[in-house]
């Protein structure tokens, strides 16, 4: 059962580490942004993908700075507390460090909960999502060619004129000029048309346009023919097409899906086998490093003779030691990667910190 002293830090623990959370993201987010504006200035896509981009970032990001954010969370927590003299007053009373440190032990439960869905689930879906979208901004925007009000020439021979532009794909009031038979062989064609269409496959881009007049000049004899049509369908030569099979990186793959099964994945997954066990390792281990976290900011802050003036070192210490720890888990995963008989090493430096300092929180005597 929790106290009013547990529901009180709980809820300041909790609110210190969303709030330095959103803060350092949004940071992140800002420095991020200037890709996606750049995608969406040079293929003149719309703001609405330009924020779906931007709201798909988060969980990514959010993944990467939690754990720290959780730790700057905590250590402020303690450290208003201490100088509030609320955790003072209730050791006291008789509370032990490790009493006293329940309420943020709780919270790194919960962090730890909320982080193995995040990387297992939640961020590897968003960024599956985001890649989709940044393919699809980026092949069907592809009617970038056809600028409005202006005469755009395609492929050498083809020109393209466009009155307007609508929605992702759809263009309005045009005509098109082929002045060295790409259309028809050994004619030069003029179409002009209400409505046209980009329509994408894998292999080509097709023009599709409805409720116009074509006009062919055979090269050779001069005859001009006309054609009235309800639709036609014009190839377009393209040399980047971004909508084929795109393989999923290990980051895009939930949990579950890092497990393949050899006798029927793919021979691009079997090679890959090795990153997507180091994958997963992170994702399990990674939820570790918050009891590690909070047992070292513990250790320092509690254990640690209470002094108003000399309350900067402990927390200079235990900020020191939890960088060191992060960087270290971070040059082991990027090891892992290449050498996979290290994922052992994330777990003993997620686990083992966290035995030592709760050991010596449990042994502390006041």
């Amino acid at each position: 059962m929790l106290s009013v002293f547990d529901r009180y830090v709980l809820k300041n623990a909790l609110g210190a580490c969303l709030v330095t959370a959103l803060s350092l993201t949004l940071i992140i987010l800002l420095t991020q942004s200037i890709r996606f504006l750049e995608l969406v200035i040079g293929t003149d896509a719309s703001i609405g993908y330009f924020s779906l981009m931007m709201a798909l970032a988060v969980p990514k990001f959010l993944e990467a700075i939690l754990p720290i954010a959780f730790a700057i969370g905590v250590l402020y927590t303690i450290h208003r507390l201490l100088l509030d003299r609320e955790i003072p007053i209730v050791q006291a009373a008789g509370s032990s460090p490790l009493r006293t440190g329940r309420p943020f032990l709780i919270c790194a439960l919960f962090m730890m909960l909320f982080q193995f869905a995040l990387s297992g689930w939640l961020s590897p879906m968003a960024v599956e999502k985001l890649q989709q979208t940044r393919g699809d901004v980026k092949s069907h925007y592809a009617t970038l060619m056809f600028r409005e009000g202006m005469f755009n020439t395609i492929g050498g021979d083809l020109t393209v004129f466009v009155n307007q532009r609508r929605g992702l794909n759809e263009l309005l009031n045009l005509m098109i000029h082929d002045k060295g038979g790409a259309i028809e062989k050994g004619r030069a064609t003029t179409i002009i048309a209400k409505r046209g269409i980009v329509n994408i496959t894998d292999e080509t881009q097709q023009l599709l346009v409805y409720d116009g007049t074509q006009y062919q000049k055979n090269l050779k004899t001069g005859v001009i023919t006309r054609l009235d049509f309800d639709q036609y369908i014009l190839d377009i030569p393209v040399q980047n097409n971004t909508t084929g099979t795109r393989w999923r990186e290990p980051d895009e793959r939930i949990l579950p899906a890092l497990f393949i099964n050899t006798s029927t994945a793919p021979d691009i997954d079997i090679r890959k086998q090795d990153e997507f066990l180091a994958e997963a390792n992170r994702r399990f281990s990674t939820p570790l490093l918050y009891l590690s976290y909070t047992g070292i900011i513990l250790t320092f802050l509690l254990l640690s003779a209470w002094n108003r003036r000399e309350q900067t070192r402990p927390m200079v210490m235990a900020g020191v030691a939890v960088i060191l720890l992060h960087a270290g888990y971070i040059v082991i995963f990027n090891e892992t990667q290449r050498h996979l008989w290290l994922g052992t090493a994330l777990y003993a430096l997620a686990l083992i910190p966290a035995i030592i300092c709760y050991y010596r929180l449990l042994r502390a005597r006041l």
